[in-house]
């Protein structure tokens, strides 16, 4: 995180030397270190932006450096200690890290089988052989869950995987049972508000949007806060919303038009919801509008129905909007 001062911005976690809002799980692997009980497992499970990826950038570089105090009260490593850098550069050799892949957006079998050899072979180094995999919701196929489950189950005490989920809906239970999960729950908005009243770079009107679009991660509300088109999205969709009763083809095409393969579908839909769930705290301020109201939450409630359906049956965007459209065209007044 940068200071007040700055753009807000978030580099890759590699790269990230500052953690904010776990202490409590900080403490958990110190004490760990200390009693020299490290699993051989961990995953790292939470909504994205919550820093998983990089607390475990920064638990690997602690056990990796070369050179730690008997006695810490944190696991911070400097920018300038050779480990960080290495690590950075993605050229420690005890280290490794997999990513899905650029084109397909999915961790295939390939990537996996690509560590094998790293999984068995000696520490070069260090104490410890680190793996990151993030994140185990990109394994595309069972059989690739299936490298990875062998490996956890057969490597050497010293390597460590460290997974990262933001669901644990897709993962098997197979190998769930072999890690212990450490949940990263959302960041109290208070936390998160006190933090952005101090940053230049916020308009302070927008600070309760922020918030509540963000759903208590750090990461999505800077990314809303750099990203001008979330807030056009954001614009275009009370406006939706607020026409429902004379909705227009054209002011829904309007709004879906600013969807595009960039953007989380789910986030995308979170906005909608957001704008019912705003509209409807404005209605109830008024007298006499239950009947708009209950119109409003049946919207609510089945969009959210439909999410989790695409969710379920891992429906592809175009389906998944085509659904919410006619979702809406059913509780407006067109025909």
């Amino acid at each position: 995180m940068k200071n007040h001062n700055e753009n807000l911005s978030i580099d890759h976690p590699r790269f990230n030397d500052e953690f904010y809002g776990y202490k409590r799980i900080e403490n958990l692997f110190i004490k760990q270190i200390n009693n020299k009980n490290l699993s051989n497992a961990y995953l790292f499970y939470g909504i994205k932006g919550l820093g998983k990826a990089t607390f475990a950038f920064r638990l690997s570089r602690f056990l990796l450096m070369k050179k730690k105090e008997n006695k810490f009260e944190n696991l911070f490593v400097s920018k300038s200690d050779s480990t960080f850098k290495t690590i950075a550069s993605l050229t420690h050799p005890d280290f490794n890290l997999i990513e899905k892949d650029k084109t397909t957006k999915k961790i295939n079998t390939y990537l996996l089988q690509s560590i094998l050899k790293d999984t068995y072979s000696t520490n070069l180094e260090s104490e410890y052989k680190i793996i990151i995999i993030d994140s185990v919701d990109d394994i595309s196929t069972n059989k690739a869950y299936n490298i990875l489950l062998k490996l956890l189950e057969d490597c050497p005490s010293k390597c460590i995987f460290l997974l990262i989920a933001h669901s644990l809906s897709k993962i098997p239970s197979t190998l769930l049972s072999r890690c212990q999960k450490i949940y990263f729950n959302p960041l109290p908005k208070e936390k998160l508000k006190q933090w952005f009243s101090k940053t230049k770079q916020v308009n302070k009107n927008n600070i309760n949007i922020i918030l509540n679009l963000s759903n208590g991660s750090l990461g999505k509300a800077i990314d809303i806060i750099n990203n001008q088109e979330y807030i056009e999205i954001l614009n275009q969709s009370n406006n939706l919303i607020k026409n429902l009763n004379n909705l227009k083809i054209n002011i829904m095409d309007d709004f879906f038009f600013l969807y595009n393969k960039n953007l989380d579908i789910n986030f995308f839909l979170l906005i909608l919801q957001f704008s019912i769930s705003d509209f409807i705290k404005n209605l109830s301020n008024e007298e006499n509008q239950e009947e708009k109201i209950n119109i409003y939450l049946s919207l609510y409630f089945e969009i959210n129905k439909n999410i989790n359906n695409f969710k379920v049956f891992n429906l592809d965007e175009n389906q998944s909007l085509k659904i919410i459209k006619y979702t809406l065209l059913k509780h407006s007044n067109i025909n």
